[in-house]
């Protein structure tokens, strides 16, 4: 027993098959056999009379099974069936006169494209994880800062209020001090104003006395 291909009805080669190490040349194989309808009742012999007999339907070819071995460097061999129908009889021509490439240029060019390795591609998914966690890093980096600099505002605008609070309160000591002091000023005004009204009281005595010892002279 060898392998042969199988191919459809346009030539593509389909898969492999086992047949007679004999086997050569190209032979159809066909689909499979349509389900049968269930037998029906025995019919009369007028009815049997009246029907006309069933065509018989030829099986469909499904492709063709290829005793020519395939060349060596296609994409998707296809067998050139209609070289083959216009050989010679029993000719045995090069198995290249037949197995051609299947696929355009394009397809070729697209399937040869080169692919990416699974390691270069988790190198890549590395690489880009790095990028991502640098830059998460370098965001919370900024949040941090960003949060210092508040802080340090917070505590800069902390220390101004303290130093204005102690500000004010040296400025109300300050004006307590000058209000006992003018206090203090308005007493001694007050006692100056007393003293000062105690010997006015005392010259007029003075003069009083002054004046009745003149008249008593007299």
């Amino acid at each position: 027993m060898k392998l042969v291909p199988k191919v459809n009805t346009d030539g593509l080669y389909i898969e492999d098959t086992l047949v007679d190490d004999a086997f050569y040349g190209v032979v159809p194989f066909y689909a499979d056999p349509p389900v049968l309808e269930p037998e029906l009742p025995p019919e009369t012999d007028s009815e049997a009379e009246d029907e006309q007999p069933e065509e018989e339907t030829e099986p469909e070819i499904a492709g063709y099974i290829v005793g020519v071995p395939i060349q060596p460097g296609l994409y998707l061999p296809r067998f050139d069936l209609a070289a083959w129908e216009a050989r010679e009889e029993d000719e045995l021509s090069d198995p290249s006169d037949y197995w051609v490439e299947g696929l355009s240029a394009e397809e070729i060019e697209e399937l040869t494209k080169p692919q990416e390795s699974e390691l270069d591609q988790l190198k890549q998914d590395v690489t880009g994880l790095k990028q991502d966690t640098a830059d998460l890093a370098s965001g919370l980096d900024q949040v941090a800062r960003k949060a210092d600099d508040r802080l340090e505002d917070v505590s800069t605008i902390g220390s101004e209020q303290v130093k204005q609070d102690l500000a004010t309160l040296d400025l109300k000591r300050q004006s307590t001090v000058i209000g006992g002091e003018l206090v203090k000023k308005d007493i001694a005004i007050l006692d100056l104003y007393q003293q000062n009204q105690a010997l006015g009281q005392m010259l007029a005595a003075l003069e009083l006395k002054i004046l009745a010892g003149g008249e008593s002279n007299v």
